[in-house]
């Protein structure tokens, strides 16, 4: 997987930009050419009954141009004005806009700050992009990525669906090269699904189910590395349910980032079953690297 193209969404209420400075990393270690967005949008119709509509067209321009000034400045404050475009839109819907975009662009990878709470009604743009997104999508947390740290991948290996499976080669590619610019270690998550009706009731062990999953699961995992090589100690085969297992390990194993995969349900369907992918999200202290099929 190739980390050439990257389109990176400054948010201006974050004080550490985040999002700029993990592009920078992305610029040093892939030499990524980046397109940087900033959004702005304000209610400007109350200004109606003081002001004329090439008044308020000139208040937009200012507020535009401002902002403008601001994006500049943080990205010549960080060395990448050579290796950048950049641009501020008008607009609320920042998933749509995003959508549109890439969909006439060649984009390898979008890197937004995270922002991982969601309501009962209210989706933030985040999990919209990883809902409909064709990009992969980069989250980025509080914490910078340090050294002796290590790229964690949730795999399903449990799965009959062509499309996921070719998901799970998808993600271990896209870590390889991560940790292949990185020196950072690879490690791979597997989740065993167990019905807690079944344990509770005494006919699911644990264990044996984890061992059987072994079994079958190492040589589906040396297929889809093909030569490339990982010891027994980077597999995690757990049980349980991902959203828990996942950040568990990710913990367990001091990762810097957890690559996964999200299939990308929407509407009253991802309202009602959920996606892991959002699921783990909300638990998550790391970067999180979404790739969808």
């Amino acid at each position: 997987m190739k980390f050439e193209s990257i389109l990176v969404i400054s948010d201006r209420q974050d004080k550490q930009q985040k999002a700029l400075t993990h592009s920078k990393l992305m610029v040093e270690r892939f030499g990524a050419k980046l397109h940087v967005v900033a959004f702005n949008y304000e209610h400007l119709d109350s200004l109606s009954h003081s002001l004329n509509k090439n008044q308020i067209l000139e208040v937009k321009d200012n507020i535009l141009q401002s902002h403008q000034q601001w994006l500049s400045e943080k990205i010549q404050d960080l060395g990448l004005q050579d290796c950048s475009t950049n641009e501020v839109v008008w607009e609320k819907d920042i998933a749509s806009w995003v959508t549109h975009h890439c969909a006439g662009k060649k984009y390898d990878l979008i890197i937004k700050t995270g922002n991982r709470s969601e309501g009962a009604f209210y989706v933030p743009t985040d999990w919209h992009l990883m809902r409909n997104g064709v990009v992969p999508v980069m989250l980025v947390a509080d914490k910078k990525w340090q050294k002796k740290r290590t790229i964690l991948v949730a795999l399903d290996l449990a799965t009959k669906v062509r499309s996921k499976q070719t998901l799970n080669k998808k993600l271990i590619d896209a870590a390889s090269t991560l940790a292949a610019a990185t020196g950072m270690p690879l490690h791979l998550c597997c989740c065993v699904p167990l019905s807690p009706m079944l344990k509770d009731l005494g006919l699911l062990n644990k264990k044996d189910a984890v061992e059987k999953a072994t079994v079958k699961y190492l040589p589906l995992i040396q297929k889809i590395l093909g030569e490339q090589t990982i010891s027994p100690e980077q597999i995690h085969i757990k049980a349980g349910e991902a959203s828990k297992v996942i950040p568990s390990v990710a913990s367990k194993v001091s990762a810097n980032i957890v690559i996964i995969g999200s299939v990308g349900r929407k509407g009253i369907k991802a309202k009602l079953m959920g996606n892991t992918a959002e699921s783990v999200l909300a638990l998550l202290k790391t970067d999180v690297m979404v790739i969808q099929p």
